[in-house]
């Protein structure tokens, strides 16, 4: 896929998304009921009104050695006969609010070695996920207040978590989330170098939703 499909396939995920979420709300849906598997609906039925997508969840079929599934497995796989996506969403509420997950899951999108795949991360801000309209998450407050990709160098570490350096700085990773990461870097490593960019962003009622391209630098 190109950058403009991207871009666009970005934005129409994002107004589907958050239009969702604002009709729940407005029948008395309240926030806390929502989950982040919930998310999956908006997406799959937006997908459908595109191409002829053959859908799945869960998605993990990398042939890397030394992994778990949670390791690496794709929220939502989408292909057609000419496109491949991959999509990792991610529900922000203040209580799950954690830059490393979305780490990870930056990093999970780059494990496909071939650029014309696109790659998305879907994030959903409901009231308690946001301070003055933005995100609370202070990575992708950066990326968003960056406006221009940004480029990430994970490293490995004998017995540490692994080092993360974007162009906005260090990223620290411990515990469970560094030990998925190391993993993923030992089975293959040219997936620890990508850019992420912002493209896309909406508003509807109290959410907000912003859409993340992630590639893989020297695909």
């Amino acid at each position: 896929m190109d950058q403009s499909e991207i871009i666009n396939l970005g934005k129409s995920l994002a107004a589907a998304t958050t239009g969702w979420l604002a009709e729940k709300a407005s029948s008395g849906f309240d926030e806390s009921l929502l989950s982040e598997a919930m998310l999956a609906i908006p997406l799959f039925e937006s997908l459908r009104r595109g191409l002829s997508w053959r859908i799945s969840g869960e998605w993990c079929e990398w042939n890397l050695e030394g992994l778990n599934r949670g390791d690496v497995n794709i929220d939502l796989y989408a292909e057609s006969k000419t496109e491949k996506l991959f999509v990792e969403f991610k529900l922000l509420k203040e209580k799950n609010l954690n830059d490393q997950r979305l780490i990870k899951d930056m990093m999970k999108l780059a494990l496909p070695d071939s650029p014309e795949f696109g790659r998305l991360l879907v994030t959903a801000h409901p009231p308690s996920g946001q301070t003055e309209q933005q995100s609370k998450s202070t990575l992708l407050r950066g990326i968003d207040v960056a406006r221009r990709p940004i480029k990430f160098n994970l490293t490995r570490r004998d017995g540490v978590a692994p080092l993360v350096i974007s162009d906005l700085g260090p990223h620290p990773l411990s515990g469970k989330m560094g030990e998925h990461v190391d993993r993923i870097i030992r089975c293959d490593p040219d997936a620890a170098k990508f850019v992420v960019e912002h493209i896309a962003s909406q508003r509807d009622s109290e959410f907000l939703v912003s859409v993340y391209s992630i590639s893989r630098i020297g695909s």
